[in-house]
Parts: structure tokens; sequence; C-alpha cells
């Protein structure tokens, strides 16, 4: 047993029916990569709009302001009012979003249009999450499934919309997103109308206007469940390794760019970095028979840090690509166990606020990293910057673990 009380192997008492299971990993596959897929023809779209530079930063970085701040809300509306309808809500919004952007070819209609995307896009990710805690008891190997449908996404779906840019120009492009958008829809459709909820005989409120009024109380009920130490622990993992993240989408490219790496070398990195996370993300399940699930994911997270950290170091390209396959593989490692951790430790009518409190951790991370690099960069380097970064990271990620050794809540 892990020290959260739950068996790494799959038992019969475990299963769940691949009715259950498959509509969960579609919703994974349509909704998680939309970050990815608008990262191709945003830009695009943008630059065609003619904006300035300050503008198409404004416009990229519009798609993350309401998912900060209304996270937790809707994760507390898929514990109030059930997960599959919020996701039937969100899911016609994420469909309808696309096509209105080339229907109203503005810089502002292009910034609000982000929020509302980014938002939509955000719940439906935390509602397939959530899924994983309500229908499936949190098990790792549901969680590794649902993180490796997610990264067979992003493989396929950010080449689809830029042939699809390419070929059929921007309509074409955003009616593929909303295609795309739409299988999630379509999955959560297939889902049954109970998933998820524990009791039955209770039926679930009406949805009504004022649900859609974040409540104060659900962002304190999120707040509060840091303190149970799983949870904190999944958190101070979420922001360590997403700055290696935010590292890698922000100057990574930049230093490869310096050492005179092509633009497609760059993208076969990536590349690699997407299949190995893939199958990266099956592998908690079998570890977690021998090793402590908080133990793996401390171990994931120090290896995703150290190497982007390690990038100037690195002087072949075979070399870049062994770091960011191990990288790939350690970041799905870890997502799978963040998905498992939270939603074994989070109460039945906290699963979506567990996740919510997560993805918020996330999108400000993303916000505040970028940032701080490139005031590093400023004072010590590009070169030197990775280093600190990294440096930083791990000696935060020590405190965590030294934290965690002594902490009665996890066991020896």
């Amino acid at each position: 047993m892990s020290p959260l009380g739950k068996s790494s192997a799959l038992s019969a008492e475990d299963h769940v029916p691949w009715r259950i299971q498959g509509a969960v990993y579609a919703c994974g596959i349509f909704n998680g990569p939309m970050y990815h897929i608008v990262g191709v023809i945003m830009p695009l779209w943008a630059v065609m709009l003619d904006a300035s530079p300050l503008m198409i930063g404004i416009v990229i970085g519009s798609r993350q302001v309401l998912p900060m701040l209304f996270a937790i809300h809707g994760g507390a509306l898929m514990d109030r009012l059930g997960t599959r309808r919020v996701l039937l809500f969100m899911g016609v919004v994420g469909m309808a979003n696309p096509v209105l952007f080339p229907a109203f070819p503005w810089i502002g209609a292009a910034i609000v249009l982000q929020m509302v995307g980014g938002l939509a896009e955000s719940l439906n990710w935390i509602g397939a999450q959530t899924l994983v805690g309500q229908a499936m008891k949190g098990h790792p190997v549901y969680a590794g499934r649902l993180s490796f449908a997610l990264r067979m996404g992003n493989l396929s779906a950010p080449p689809l919309v830029g042939l699809a840019w390419d070929t059929l120009g921007p309509w074409g492009a955003f009616v593929f997103l909303s295609i795309w958008t739409g299988g999630g829809l379509r999955a959560a459709l297939t889902l049954p109308a109970d998933v998820g909820v524990a009791d039955r005989t209770t039926p679930r409120p009406r949805m009504s206007v004022s649900d859609f009024v974040p409540r104060l109380s659900d962002y304190l009920d999120a707040f509060r469940l840091l303190a149970l130490p799983a949870i904190l622990l999944v958190i101070a993992s979420t922001v360590l390794r997403h700055s290696g993240t935010a590292v890698q989408g922000s100057f990574y490219v930049v230093y490869l760019e310096s050492m005179g790496i092509t633009g497609t070398s760059i993208g076969l990195l990536m590349g690699l970095f997407g299949v190995v996370g893939a199958f990266g993300s099956l592998t908690p399940g079998p570890l977690s028979r021998i090793i402590p699930v908080h133990w793996l994911l401390m171990v994931a997270t120090l290896l995703s840090i150290a190497c982007i950290a390690i990038t100037p170091l690195l002087g072949t390209f075979t070399a870049l690509l062994f770091a960011l396959g191990l990288r790939g593989g350690s970041q799905g490692a870890s997502m799978t166990l963040m998905i498992s951790i939270t939603a074994q430790s989070a109460g039945t009518g906290d699963q979506g606020k567990g996740v919510a409190l997560r993805i918020t951790a996330n999108r400000l991370t993303s916000m505040l990293v970028p940032v701080i690099m490139g005031a590093v960069v400023e004072a010590v380097g590009l070169e030197y910057a990775f280093y600190v970064m990294g440096a930083g990271a791990i000696a935060l990620l020590a405190v965590v673990a030294l934290v965690t050794a002594r902490s009665e809540a996890f066991g020896s």
C-alpha cells in the first residue's frame, strides 16, 4: 500500500468500465492540448491583424487571466453541480469560441475571445482530471492513461492546425480548432449522468445564474486543502516543476538558436520531448509498487528541473536530445503522480477544487517565472541564468524533501 492508502496494483474492485475510461481520456486528448494548439495559430493571427509586438504579447498572455482568477470557482462548481454538467456547458463555449476570431477580426475582440477561450480550455481540462478522482479513485494507472492521452493530443494537434492554417487559411484553422474542441464535448455527452457522484440518492441542484458568481467560501475551502500535507506537497512540486516548463517555453529556444541549432532540429527535440513524456506518464503505476509516490514525485521533479538547468553544459545535439528526452519522461511521470496524489488526498466533495488549486498554481508560475528569468538574464547573462534558476528551484525542492521526510503524514 502507498502512504496515501491506495494500492498501486489495479484490482478488480478498482476497475472502471471502458465506456467511462474512454470518455475521460477523450476529454483529456481534446481539451488538454488546447494551450499548444492555440500557441500555433494565435501569434499568426495577431500578426495578420498587424498587431505590434507588445499587443501580440498581450493577446497571447490574456488567455491566462480568467483561468488564474476563476479556476477554483469552476472546480467548486464541479464538486457542487457535477463535473459532467460543467463539461457540457464549457464544452459548448469552447466549441463556439474559435470561429468567432475570424468573424470579428479585431485586436480587442481577439483579447476578449482569448480570455473566454482560456477559461473554457482550463475548466474542461480540470474536469477531465477531476473525473480521475471522482470516478476512478485517483488510481495511478488511470491517471497515467489520462496523462498519456494528453501528450498524444499534444503531439498530433499542433501540426494538424498548422497544416490547416497553411492550406485553408485562418477560417480553416479556427474551424479545425472548433471541431477538435467538439471532440471533448462529444466525449462528455457519452458519460453517464451520475458519473463520479458519491451520493446518487440526493439529486444535484439545478444550475442557475447565481452559480456563475464566484463565492468566497469556495476559495477559502480550496485554500484550506493546503492544510493537507499531500496537497501542499503537490502544489509545491507543481510550482517547482512548472518553473522549468516556463524556462523551456521562454529562453530555452533562444539559447538553442544562439548555439546555431536549426529550427528543424529544435522541432525534433520538442517531438522527442512529447513522445518520451507520453510513455513516462505510464511509469508511476508500476514504479509506485516499490517506491512511495511522494518520493517518486520529488525525484521526477528534480530530474525535470536539472535537465533544463544543465542546458548550457550540453555542447552537442545528441546531449541535448538525451537531456530533453529524460526531462520529457520525468515531466510525464510527475503529471501522473500529481493527478493521482491530489485525487487520493482531496475529499469526495473537493476533487474539483483540488485540481483547480494546482491549475491556479500552474498559471501563476507561468506568468511569473519568465519575468524572473528575464531579470536574471539581464543580471548574469543567458548562460548563467539557467544555472541560477535551476539552483534556486533545486534548493527549494531540497527544503520540500526535508520537510516531507520529517512529516508523519507520509510514514517512514
